[in-house]
């Protein structure tokens, strides 16, 4: 733990920039944040909207307790799933928040009465896999995130070549933000790390690019078509050995105070 957020103040100290200084809720850009991932499979019978009913009851509950979180869902759009490798789950939804939140908002969730509650409901409705990842922002338009809430996510999962020290990932990150455009066509660059319940993660860590729609997301596609890899060429040859991009549709379903 304390090696996984000593990297992230490494890695916050050199590279993250941004237009302002806040995410919708307080959370600093340039410090790491709390992302509480669910990876969820509707129980049979259930359908999405009476899952939905509880999440409303959910944003009313963390209002309530004063424990407001960023909530997201994303679906699989373009995947690395086929017939012999079916997705496992419906939708993964994130949580975002600082880390004091997300532990208030746990032991207010695990403690009182209505919390408990509501968390017997959403067993009888979902089956949820949740984890927990410490996350920051190599790069944000700070402004697009707070306000767009429709868009495309793109996951890469990476390991580290053999040998390859975290500072020696920081300088080339830097690199690659540095040598970026001056108008790219995403809106955030984060990096993921796995924390509490992932054991079994694809890999070490993912990075996450997002943009506001996929018209965005193809016209990045083709710079890279067109000899934008040549950019990247070096990392996935000497830094990172990573399993390809897959795309979620991303909606941001509650925003603290909305």
């Amino acid at each position: 733990m304390r090696k996984i957020l000593a990297i992230c103040v490494l890695f916050f100290s050199l590279f993250a920039t941004a237009d302002n200084h806040q995410f919708v809720g307080g959370v600093e850009v340039t410090e790491p944040f709390n992302l509480q991932v669910q990876m969820c499979s509707l129980n049979e019978g259930v359908e999405q909207n009476d899952y939905d009913r509880l999440i409303q009851e959910y944003f009313d509950w963390s209002v309530k307790h004063e424990v407001e979180v960023t909530f997201v869902r994303q679906i699989p759009l373009f995947t690395h799933a086929n017939a012999n490798n079916p997705n496992r789950y419906d939708f993964v939804e994130f949580l975002a928040t600082d880390y004091a939140n997300a532990g208030i908002g746990w032991d207010k969730w695990l403690s009182t009465p209505d919390g408990q509650k509501l968390n017997s409901k959403w067993q009888k409705l979902a089956q949820c896999d949740v984890k927990m990842a410490n996350t920051f922002m190599l790069w944000a338009d700070v402004e697009q995130m707070n306000t767009d809430s429709d868009r495309m996510v793109v996951w890469n999962w990476c390991d580290r070549k053999p040998g390859v020290t975290w500072d020696q990932m920081n300088l080339k990150h830097q690199d690659m933000i540095n040598s970026r455009t001056t108008e790219p066509g995403n809106i955030g660059w984060a990096l993921f790390f796995p924390h509490f319940g992932g054991a079994q993660a694809l890999a070490e860590f993912a990075h996450i690019v997002i943009y506001p729609d996929v018209e965005s997301l193809m016209k990045d596609a083709s710079s890279f078509a067109l000899g934008g890899w040549r950019a990247q060429e070096d990392y996935f040859n000497s830094y990172a050995t990573c399993q390809g991009r897959s795309v979620n549709v991303e909606t941001i379903m509650r925003r603290p105070g909305d």
